[in-house]
């Protein structure tokens, strides 16, 4: 079966560079049409039916999300490429969507579509991709999706108290008591949560400052939770960590 893709973007070269990048993907991989600019975009939506949506994030008359406002009911995935734009690659981790810096890679570019393939629950991504439209539209890191083995949580940020490391994934602790095992390290966790609000006290935790009760100094150190846990702090963050309690 045909896997079927329109192309957004305002670079008449980039386009170029994409198609033929995905022709090298195989004869099932078919490019329905380009457009130039969000405006051209929502018209070839509105035409077409894709399965993928490739989407430039900045472009004359407007951005991917712009775009994506217009359709609240998208029916097929998003992929979106973007230059080094800090704020946009903040948003997309926030809410776990896929996304290629330009200029793309043809690897990365044939495993985003290979993830896309596999992607059968549109709906739940529906929601992901509503949540990343509100936090481009209020400019705010207030809520993140959680990806989990049984489908993508949704949270508020203040709801995290803690993290900790399993591996190459993340045990998330919401201040309700739920738990979930994250596919993500700690490391994404530390670049998108970010201080004063979150401080990674040891090599395996990361934690909300604002759930910290006190510091315990029993055993080279401890940071108290309000739920009771104690988390170790390492040797060498301690400093930094009684500083930020401190201020």
């Amino acid at each position: 079966m045909d896997f079927k893709i329109i192309l957004v973007d305002d670079e008449a070269a980039c386009r170029h560079t994409l198609r033929r990048f995905l022709e090298m993907q195989g004869p099932d991989v078919r490019v329905l049409g380009e457009a130039q600019s969000v405006a051209e975009g929502a018209q070839l939506l509105r035409e077409m039916s894709p399965d993928l949506l490739l989407l430039d994030v900045q472009m004359e008359d407007g951005t991917g999300f712009d775009l994506l406002d217009r359709f609240p009911n998208l029916t097929c995935n998003v992929v979106f490429t973007t230059a080094h734009d800090d704020f946009a690659i903040r948003a997309f981790r926030y809410n776990a969507i896929d996304y290629l810096l330009k200029p793309v890679d043809p690897d990365e570019l044939a495993t985003a579509i290979r993830k896309a393939r596999e992607t059968q629950d549109l709906k739940t991504f529906q929601g992901q991709i509503a949540q990343l439209v509100q936090t481009a539209t209020d400019k705010n890191f207030d809520r993140i999706t959680l990806p989990t083995s049984a489908g993508p949580v949704f949270a508020l940020t203040k709801d995290i108290t803690r993290m900790e490391t399993y591996g190459n994934y993340t045990f998330v602790y919401l201040a309700d008591g739920e738990r979930h095992l994250v596919s993500r390290n700690l490391k994404e966790f530390e670049e998108m949560l970010l201080q004063p609000d979150f401080f990674r006290l040891h090599q395996s935790h990361l934690v909300n400052t604002a759930c910290v009760k006190k510091f315990l100094k029993e055993d080279g150190g401890y940071a108290l939770m309000q739920d009771g846990t104690k988390v170790p702090v390492s040797r060498r963050r301690k400093e930094a960590f009684l500083e930020l309690l401190k201020g």
